[in-house]
């Protein structure tokens, strides 16, 4: 977990991703790099430009059911790549979500 003053608290969580933009059909894929209650790092080949509303999903490993969870947010940022091969990234806003059990859906 990372806390810095005046954010929420952030957790690694190293899953994969699928986002989209509102009314997009095709799905693209990323991986997150960490998350909050209210926004999400995730490094992807494929970015969208800052302002976008977008949809994302990704499952949560938690027990036999697999829940989905099934996001609505923005894009506010995009982080260049690290160096080497490593992929850009995108930083988005959580504004809404919710949960779908039993589901492999970003896996």
């Amino acid at each position: 977990m990372k806390h810095d003053a005046g954010r929420a608290p952030r957790f690694a969580l190293h899953l994969p991703l699928r986002y989209r933009s509102i009314g997009a059909a095709q799905w693209l894929v990323g991986r997150i790099e960490n998350i909050s209650r209210s926004g999400v790092l995730f490094w992807t080949d494929r970015l969208l430009e800052v302002d976008t509303h977008l949809e994302m999903s990704f499952v949560l490993p938690l027990s036999d059911t697999h829940p989905e969870v099934v996001c609505r947010g923005r894009i506010v940022r995009t982080v260049l790549p690290q160096g080497g091969q490593a992929p850009p990234g995108l930083a988005a806003t959580i504004s809404a979500y919710r949960f779908v059990r039993g589901t492999n859906a970003a896996a």
